[in-house]
């Protein structure tokens, strides 16, 4: 990736972010606490949070080097949401822990440097008059949710989007818009008439633009990051019409969808480990709320006492934002065992809701999909697809696929967190994607779920989750197999797999996509990405048909994790080395080119969640590519390199692709939209919204 990353949010202040989270500062020597009564900010240089900063950051801020912290400047090109969610909920919560509440205010005010500054090119990009206004009466509402219905199919129709699977190989970039300190676009956008909702969620901003243009209608702005995919609500009981999504804090925002004014905020937490990072799910006057957690990135510290945090499903009222009930996956952790380091360790804990639910109106139930235990004792909810009653929130059903996952970050180095009784693998193998809710051509209705394990399950949800079938598709791996979700059209489930560039013994699995038969789980076709993908002379990826043992792998559950030793020597195989190209090319006409960057690896995987619009499959990988399958061959209909600068944009702001991951796209009025960039996990950073349209012949 080239050295422009983007305008407002360059190089050294996405470090920043970085450092800003893992870097431990102590107080000076002699300092005293700061009495914020005593103290009136007349100036930049009489403001309170200065004094904040040199008693509790300085020691390590103003010696850059020495410490490998980053340097004043490069924190303060920070917007405050970001720099308020690192100190109060990221990693530099544990560090900023003993700063009290009031400081810490003090402090997270001053730090953003122009922060006005960075909303300024909304005023220029602003909407004529005539196109200003959202029109909601009597506009189509072509996305309104995650999983575009409430059973999360992901599957929009020609008539609804204005998009054809014929359009597909004629698409070209249209417009497209850069959104400053944005390294990672992660949240799906809604669309209603020629309104797209789009989060900017490293910004902690909300923008209503105009579908045909990219001109900005309103901005919401938020005290937080925010984190979750969008969903807009109708009206109802005298309430206007609003767009929801969760923030890094925990809480729910209801947004005039008319205005882009603040209807309500509540915090759903259980905790204060707790965030929302699936979208809020929407029927009649309640909003379903899905919970998970922070907390594994804190047991890294021996002396952190592991662990509280759980996951939940919240329902509130619509109107209001009150709470109506709380849906807990485990009773209240108490405390357990004493570590090898001699802290108290609590439990039970974990089992958290990456993901947004389903809603199956019929039976009564939603359906949510959970992750690993985070603390002993296992719980038979980890790992686990789990029906809630709407009406009270009671489980009527638990469907457990892996039993006794314990993980958090401590067991990759053997760290005090990470020791409990008996033998666990801890391969941390959740439901991070939704389970969909399909209704085959012989007329069955299934519940279709993916999960990290690579594993692929079916269940039927008249029978508390019994499992009609399996398939074992890939591999899997903590950060692999089923990502983030999975897409259905009626007769194929599409699964794709973000595991690593490995040697395996079955060659259908590895990064790639599979297109599933519903009514049995059997391979249709498979395609597997290259290192073409960037730009290395190898033989692009293709669609292929598996030989006949490798169609079906059915595996029965509960799965009892292997041991370590015999996980981790298998498969054989080392990762695939692959040509990959510097991120930095000389300069034209330079007589000695610059010094290159260490290459970036070639990652293939393809961890998004599809989305199919008349029966073609849009994809993306984690590397920034962009491509199109027709959903019935597996031929692919459209590529396009979304991992690159971007210029000319349509207000004004140089901006940059990167990773396509989590909930990038959606389509509506004849134009796909494509998020991308994505600053976590080593995949490349971007702050890009991309509009593609067919070419008019």
């Amino acid at each position: 990736m080239a050295l422009s990353f983007m305008n407002r949010l360059s190089v050294r202040s996405a470090s920043a972010v970085v450092f800003l989270m893992a870097s431990a500062c102590a107080p000076r020597p002699g300092s005293e606490t700061v009495e914020a009564s005593l103290v009136t900010a007349t100036s930049e240089a009489d403001h309170p949070g200065q004094a904040v900063y040199e008693q509790w950051c300085a020691s390590c801020h103003d010696n850059p080097e020495a410490s490998r912290a980053p340097g004043l400047d490069g924190i303060r090109e920070l917007n405050q949401a970001t720099i308020r969610y690192a100190l109060e909920l990221g990693y530099m919560k544990y560090q900023a822990r003993d700063v009290p509440k009031d400081e810490l205010e003090q402090l997270i005010d001053w730090l953003p440097q122009g922060e006005a500054e960075d909303d300024g090119w909304v005023k220029s990009a602003s909407c004529p008059i005539k196109r200003r206004r959202v029109i909601l009466e009597g506009a189509p509402r072509t996305a309104v949710a995650f999983g575009i219905d409430p059973h999360n199919n992901r599957n929009q129709s020609a008539e609804a989007t204005g998009l054809s699977a014929k359009d597909m190989p004629r698409l070209e970039l249209a417009w497209s818009i850069a959104f400053p300190k944005t390294p990672t676009m992660r949240s799906q956008p809604v669309v209603v008439g020629n309104t797209i909702f789009i989060a900017a969620t490293d910004a902690g901003r909300l923008y209503a633009l105009d579908t045909d243009t990219g001109c900005v209608k309103w901005m919401y702005a938020s005290d937080m990051t925010l984190r979750s995919s969008l969903a807009f609500a109708e009206g109802v009981n005298g309430a206007p019409a609003s767009i929801l999504m969760g923030d890094a804090a925990g809480r729910v925002h209801a947004v005039n969808a008319t205005t882009g004014a603040k209807l309500w905020v509540t915090d759903v937490k259980l905790t204060d480990v707790n965030r929302v990072t699936g979208a809020p799910v929407v029927l009649k006057d309640r909003v379903y709320v899905p919970v998970s957690a922070i907390e594994v990135n804190f047991t890294q510290f021996d002396d952190y006492e592991c662990c509280k945090g759980q996951g939940a499903v919240v329902a509130l009222n619509l109107t209001t934002g009150d709470k109506v009930w709380t849906g807990r996956t485990m009773p209240e952790a108490t405390p357990q065992l004493i570590s090898k380091a001699g802290t108290q360790q609590w439990g039970p804990s974990g089992a958290i809701i990456w993901s947004t639910p389903a809603i199956d109106e019929k039976r009564g139930v939603l359906y949510a999909g959970s992750g690993e235990n985070t603390s002993w004792p296992a719980t038979d909810t980890s790992d686990a697809i789990i029906a809630y009653d709407l009406q009270t929130g009671d489980r009527r059903w638990t469907f457990q696929a892996t039993e006794a996952d314990i993980w958090n970050y401590a067991c990759g180095r053997g760290g005090a967190n990470c020791t409990y009784p008996g033998e666990y693998h801890s391969p941390d193998f959740d439901f991070g994607g939704s389970a969909l809710l399909a209704k085959t051509p012989s007329g069955r209705e299934l519940i279709v779920a993916g999960q990290k394990s690579g594993v692929v399950w079916a269940l039927d949800p008249d029978r508390s989750g019994e499992v009609v079938w399996s398939n074992r598709i890939g591999r899997g791996a903590a950060n692999g197999g089923i990502h983030w979700g999975i897409a259905f059209d009626g007769k194929r489930i599409f699964a794709p797999l973000n595991d690593p560039n490995s040697s395996y013994p079955n060659p259908n699995w590895g990064p790639g996509i599979h297109a599933l038969d519903v009514e049995t789980g059997a391979i249709v076709w498979s395609y597997k990405p290259t290192a073409a993908d960037c730009d290395a002379d190898v033989e692009p990826g293709k669609t292929t048909r598996p030989a006949p043992e490798f169609v079906l792998n059915p595996i029965a559950a509960p799965i009892r994790p292997q041991s370590r030793q015999v996980w981790e020597s298998w498969p054989p195989g080392t990762l695939a080395a692959a040509p990959q190209r510097p991120d930095v090319s000389p300069s034209a006409g330079s007589a000695t080119p610059p010094p290159a960057r260490p290459a970036r690896p070639c990652r293939l995987g393809m961890s998004p969640a599809p989305l199919v619009v008349d029966g073609a499959v849009v994809t993306g990988t984690i590397q920034g590519m962009l491509r199109i399958f027709d959903g019935a061959s597996g031929e692919v209909l459209f590529e396009y390199q979304t991992n690159k600068p971007y210029p000319d944009t349509v207000n004004k702001i140089e901006g940059h692709g990167g990773g396509i991951d989590s909930h990038p796209y959606v389509a509506a009025n004849g134009t796909l939209f494509v998020q991308s960039g994505y600053a976590r996990f080593g995949e490349p950073p971007g702050n890009m919204l991309l509009a593609f349209k067919p070419k008019k012949d």
